[in-house]
């Protein structure tokens, strides 16, 4: 699609969320809109997250000396590891080379408790961690979440250009992903939507499609 079919796109799914008022309204946008099934989050490699982390769960984590004062594990922490379920998912991240990526989720579970906290680098694994604290007013983001929404409220057809383009969040990003929570605990949605439970995920989920069915190849 050209830039003013990314636009007109971009608008109307926009428009049906704003008129959104239980969950099953914003469910049936992708087929109302034919969203193609290849750009729509795969619900079997992405299950909905049902549980939370606190802030003091991860603190109880570095009092047992399983993480250090920067949010990372031990040198140790492999002959520490007794549960069968712990210790297949840190082998899983640990062949994939994310055990640095940890750290960055783990502050985001400690900094969700002060709202004036930042950080410039490693902007999706943060977010994640906030979302994972089911704080309210904390989704989950990525370039396709943050692309949809930054098209939506641009007015610049260049900008829209380099947007459609855009790979990666920086601390660039870091402004639109502010303005983009506050829109979401915004009356431009129903207060019917916004009292539902963790209504965040279905939206993210919603412009993780639109925002790469608009996105730019190559």
């Amino acid at each position: 699609m050209n830039n003013d079919e990314a636009i007109e796109f971009t608008n109307n799914i926009f428009d049906l969320i704003k008129k959104a008022r239980t969950i099953s309204h914003l469910e049936i946008i992708p087929d109302k809109l034919e969203i193609p099934g290849k750009n729509r989050m795969n619900i079997d490699l992405y299950p909905k997250i049902e549980f939370a982390i606190s802030p003091d769960e991860i603190r109880k984590l570095m009092d047992d000396k399983i993480l250090d004062n920067d949010h990372k594990f031990v040198p140790e922490i492999t002959s520490k590891l007794a549960d069968p379920l712990t210790k297949l998912l840190y082998a899983i991240a640990w062949k994939n080379g994310d055990l640095k990526k940890l750290k960055h989720i783990i502050k985001g579970i400690v900094d969700s408790e002060d709202k004036n906290s930042e950080q410039d680098d490693a902007l999706v694994f943060y977010q994640f961690g906030k979302y994972l604290t089911k704080v309210s007013g904390e989704p989950i983001i990525d370039q396709h979440v943050i692309r949809a929404f930054a098209i939506y409220k641009s007015t610049d057809f260049e900008e829209i250009e380099t947007l459609r383009q855009m790979k990666t969040l920086n601390k660039t990003h870091k402004l639109i992903i502010k303005q983009y929570k506050d829109w979401l605990i915004s009356k431009e949605l129903t207060e019917d939507l916004r009292i539902v439970k963790d209504y965040t995920y279905h939206i993210d989920k919603l412009l993780f499609a639109t925002g790469k069915a608009i996105k730019l190849s190559g």
